[in-house]
């Protein structure tokens, strides 16, 4: 039998977040590395690979036959959940992609407005979208960490609808629920203390100097909150 590859940190955070025994679907699955991996480790005992274009699913369909998981790993052609039923997945995990596509596949799907599913996301953009996009949906942020790739630091979180208002503070939109002083969460804040700066640059070359003095107070709050003296 082949070797277990051993994921990357990025995708071993995502893992981290899924519950033992779920049903588990991974849209956008690519290699399908996250459920083979999740299989292979008795972690969950089903789980469905999705991917809107044919050539992904079939190099995932390889990689399920070359690791010898059998029947326990089914494969879909799907634009986000579109061909998915709620019966299929308990947890669900959207990685690898935009803020903006990952908020669009959950706002088009209904069924995931129900506390028993988990959705697993790792937005590699438009983060204070998705966070403010979900907020607004009902859905609460549960546990969220940050993880070191080479020179690149995301941040992955466990949401569920709760379909009530949901409390978050001033900083939630660029740190959601990551802790300071937890692994990586310094990087993570450096990445945000960068956006923001930047963000701040340009509100004072285009004269929005409101804009500008709000976001210099996201600043100074997120260097006080998280970065060690």
């Amino acid at each position: 039998m082949r070797p277990l590859f051993q994921l990357g940190p990025r995708l071993a955070l995502c893992a981290s977040l899924v519950r033992e025994g779920s049903l588990f679907c991974d849209v956008g699955t690519d290699h399908a590395y996250l459920p083979i991996w999740l299989l292979k480790m008795g972690k969950i005992s089903r789980a469905l690979a999705c991917d809107v274009n044919p050539g992904p699913l079939e190099a995932a369909r390889r990689d399920g036959a070359r690791y010898e998981v059998g029947e326990e790993l089914s494969f879909r052609l799907s634009d986000g959940l579109r061909q998915v039923s709620p019966q299929e997945a308990e947890d669900i995990a959207i990685a690898g992609m935009g803020g903006e596509l990952i908020l669009r596949i959950i706002e088009e799907t209904p069924w995931l407005r129900n506390e028993g599913k988990r959705l697993i996301l790792q937005p590699m953009s438009s983060v204070p979208e998705l966070r403010e996009g979900l907020k607004e949906l009902g859905f609460a942020v549960l546990k969220e960490e940050a993880a070191q790739e080479g020179t690149k630091v995301y941040s992955a979180f466990a949401v569920q609808y709760t379909g009530a208002p949901v409390e978050t503070g001033r900083l939630y939109p660029y740190l959601g629920k990551l802790r300071p002083g937890a692994p990586h969460v310094e990087a993570y804040a450096q990445k945000v203390l960068r956006e923001l700066t930047s963000q701040r640059k340009g509100a004072l070359h285009v004269g929005d100097e409101e804009r500008a003095q709000r976001l210099g107070q996201w600043i100074q709050m997120v260097e006080q909150e998280y970065i060690k003296a």
